[in-house]
């Protein structure tokens, strides 16, 4: 009977401790939100308050200032037209790459077409005028003054003429690609556009007739960076058909330098598989060449990969 009574004691006696523990910590938190007695709101006074609010204030504003000063500083050394690296030490370091058409997915440089199923190539085609459409507007074709009518150059044109761009006539690509005949998709016999990547101020040194490759003296012209494709593997190379270019000599000199000219557009090119074999996945690298071009397969350097699957 005593051990219950004294058992019973104890536990309210806990019990009591524990309301009065939560209780105080519950005051104290009161308190530390705010103490009538120090009138302080989270352990400062308004003065306190006051000042360190200030001194964020002035500090954070002139943070803001440097750095506004220094973007300043820093935008009044760019030129808006031109860029600030060039050469060597730019991303590019003066090589080129190669650009194409049709691109159905940024993650894949698969065009695979059924002959038999216009809804398969529609999308490749849409692809191609979608970019063609750029050559095609007011100020390429209407005769405005901002480009320069460079059909009857033949040669390097002179450098007091380049801030001018030449106008590039789509009709130069032949009439094998063009879209009333469905770019040959619908034929089974895909061409593929190929454009140079801007570089600025890049020109190329071109190849003569005594230092031309062996291995591009078939497809190469005089005054022209030399444009060539084939089957990357023996069995790419038998399957992969005839090869035809338009234009037949690649892309005109003439169209370089790239120097953020007003209305300027890169120089194309049509590449057409005359004739591949169906069904079987062809795997295609196509490279342009001149002095001045390394080529580089895993920086996509001076060249351009992608397969075709004609069912």
């Amino acid at each position: 009977m005593a051990s219950t009574v004294r058992s019973t004691t104890i536990d309210t006696v806990v019990s009591g401790h524990q309301k009065s523990t939560l209780r105080s910590r519950f005051q104290d938190f009161a308190n530390f939100l705010f103490d009538p007695e120090e009138t302080t709101i989270l352990g400062r006074t308004a003065r306190s308050w006051g000042e360190i609010c200030l001194f964020y204030l002035v500090f954070y504003s002139c943070l803001a200032g440097f750095f506004a000063a220094m973007m300043a500083v820093f935008y009044q050394t760019l030129d808006w037209n031109v860029p600030r690296l060039r050469g060597p030490d730019s991303l590019l370091r003066q090589n080129p790459g190669l650009g194409m058409r049709p691109v159905a997915d940024v993650g894949s440089t698969l065009i695979r077409l059924n002959k038999a199923k216009p809804s398969s190539f529609q999308h490749h085609q849409d692809n191609i005028q979608g970019f063609l459409a750029f050559y095609e507007n007011e100020m390429q074709q209407a005769d405005t003054g901002v480009l320069i009518d460079c059909e009857s150059t033949q040669e390097m044109r002179r450098p007091e003429d380049f801030d001018k761009a030449c106008r590039f006539d789509i009709k130069m690509l032949g009439e094998d690609c063009v879209k009333q005949q469905g770019y040959g998709l619908e034929d089974g016999q895909p061409c593929v556009l190929l454009k140079i990547n801007k570089v600025y101020d890049w020109i190329p040194e071109l190849y003569t007739n005594d230092t031309v490759p062996d291995e591009i003296r078939a497809n190469w012209a005089e005054n022209h960076v030399t444009v060539q494709c084939e089957g990357e593997n023996p069995a790419d190379k038998d399957n992969i058909g005839p090869i035809l270019y338009y234009p037949p000599n690649g892309f005109h000199v003439k169209y370089f330098p790239f120097r953020n000219q007003q209305g300027y557009r890169s120089p194309l090119v049509f590449v057409r598989f005359d004739a591949p074999v169906t069904g079987v996945l062809i795997m295609v690298t196509c490279k342009i060449y001149a002095r001045n071009i390394y080529h580089d397969f895993n920086e996509k350097a001076g060249q351009i990969h992608f397969e075709f699957l004609v069912d």
